[in-house]
């Protein structure tokens, strides 16, 4: 009985990742991936494009050889949403101007602190890759995550897109 309360004790400790992704999917590190960013659906402003910077570090943590990823230029600074037709235009040109084997995509659902006392972060993302050259969708994940008080909201996001995105790459 003591140690089921000790492992029950131990899980609310560390905080959950909730994640739901396609099943089985196993794609090759090897040649270039694409990233861009991720449209922002939140009130925090750049919150798609510290999503995508942390997409970066965690493909060539995992083992995946060339990362390029969207140059964050014309001036799109702050407001840049990636949600916009205009953007969506650029980024498809940008990535039929490349030659990479998968792009990586999706949205930032929520990238904030709580309000309260604590002022917990959460983190909410979804994560799609596609196959090039064809666009057909081979992988896609929703993640979620409350951090504690003392958690950084980079580093909640980190957790989350950690877990969607390990279990991809072979």
């Amino acid at each position: 009985m003591r140690v089921l309360i000790s492992a029950l004790l131990l899980v609310a400790l560390t905080g959950c990742t909730h994640v739901r992704s396609t099943q089985d999917v196993s794609l090759s590190g090897e040649g270039t991936w694409l990233v861009l960013p991720l449209t922002n659906r939140t009130a925090t402003p750049q919150a798609g494009l510290r999503a995508a910077a942390i997409v970066e570090s965690v493909l060539s943590r995992h083992g995946v050889q060339t990362v390029d990823a969207y140059p964050d230029s014309d001036n799109d600074g702050v407001l840049f949403e990636a949600s916009s037709p205009g953007s969506r235009d650029k980024m498809t040109q940008w990535v039929s101007t490349r030659n990479g084997n998968y792009v990586v995509s999706g949205v930032v659902h929520e990238w904030r602190y709580k309000t309260g006392v604590d002022g917990e972060p959460a983190v909410g993302v979804m994560l799609e890759i596609r196959e090039l050259p064809s666009g057909n969708i081979v992988y896609s994940g929703t993640g979620s995550r409350a951090g504690w008080a003392r958690d950084s909201l980079s580093e909640t996001g980190q957790k989350v897109i950690d877990k969607l995105l390990k279990p991809v790459i072979d």
